[in-house]
């Protein structure tokens, strides 16, 4: 059930300056191994608390600026043949941003995203003799279907990812994870993604590769309660537009997120509460903007 937790979370956007919205969430698995089918519908609530600049120093929102977005994500997932995950997402989000003299509001459908998982390995069981993580590898495909890409604008405001790229975006990864205890398990995993150019402003525009890992764990008491804690850091590089790569575009950010899921596995019903952050501590982020989030996710399985 830690998927579907973490799966209620993308991470915030950057607010200001730069046509850089690029941002894009780690692959997670919806359907249960010895599930065929799986849909989820979930709501996210973000809340801008202030923004990392290009040295990574800190800067708390002024008294009379806001950044917040609102989203509703809609994923589903098939299992054919039982190794392989397809899942496909799609969003409608509202965002909005204004300071003293700039006001955006926009609101849309997202990029569509397609992703497939393949577990190599299942997880040994205690009685053999090696220790073997279940691991799995994926890939993903984004189609520039946003508000971004269909507007054309030359407003260089973030808009949030939940609105688009503008850009077809292709990359895979690899994840891992390891009972620890009948109760306890960790998970470690990353993901790698190239951007391809694009026109979704004024001038050719080139988003700067994106990588990101996370780590976390889960907490199950019994079959149908679990709780789940994770570490996630993402780095994008800097940003081409027109000839010239523009310096101090790329960011880095990190997160937290932790969350509680139940699951009914008798209709197949499961439900999450997650609570991110991106702590306004001056260690690793630059480029990008703290905000805290809540999300709450509704699904369904068949088996």
């Amino acid at each position: 059930m830690s998927a579907l937790l973490l799966a209620t979370l993308l991470s915030p956007r950057a607010v200001v300056a730069c046509p850089c919205s690029d941002d894009a969430g780690s692959s997670v698995s919806l359907a249960r191994p010895d599930e065929r089918f799986a849909v989820s519908v979930a709501a996210t609530s973000r809340h801008a608390l202030g923004r990392f600049d290009a040295r990574g120093e800190y800067h708390a929102l002024g008294a009379g600026e806001a950044e917040s977005s609102e989203e509703l994500l809609l994923r589903a997932a098939l299992r054919l043949p039982a190794r392989l995950e397809w899942l496909g997402e799609l969003g409608y989000a509202s965002y909005r941003f204004h300071a003293e003299q700039l006001v955006e509001k926009q609101a849309g459908f997202g990029d569509f995203v397609l992703r497939a998982r393949y577990t190599l390995v299942t997880e040994s069981m205690p009685h053999e003799a090696t220790h073997w993580p279940a691991l799995a590898v994926s890939g993903l495909l984004r189609a520039p279907l946003g508000t971004l890409a269909r507007a054309r604008s030359t407003s260089f405001g973030s808009g949030g990812p939940q609105l688009g790229l503008g850009a077809w975006e292709a990359g895979g990864g690899i994840d891992a994870s390891r009972s620890l205890a009948s109760w306890l398990a960790v998970s470690l995993g990353a993901e790698a993604a190239y951007r391809f150019e694009d026109h979704a402003l004024s001038k050719a525009r080139r988003l700067g590769p994106r990588f990101e890992a996370a780590l976390g764990a889960r907490v199950s008491p019994n079959e149908w309660l679990s709780g789940s804690c994770a570490l996630r850091a993402r780095v994008t590089g800097d940003v081409r537009y027109g000839a010239e790569t523009l310096p101090d575009t790329g960011e880095r950010l990190l997160g937290v997120v932790v969350g509680g899921a139940v699951y009914d596995e008798a209709t197949g019903f499961r439900a999450a509460l997650t609570l991110s952050l991106d702590p306004p501590v001056q260690l690793f982020s630059a480029g990008a903007t703290a905000a805290g989030a809540l999300g709450v996710a509704l699904g369904y399985g068949l088996h």
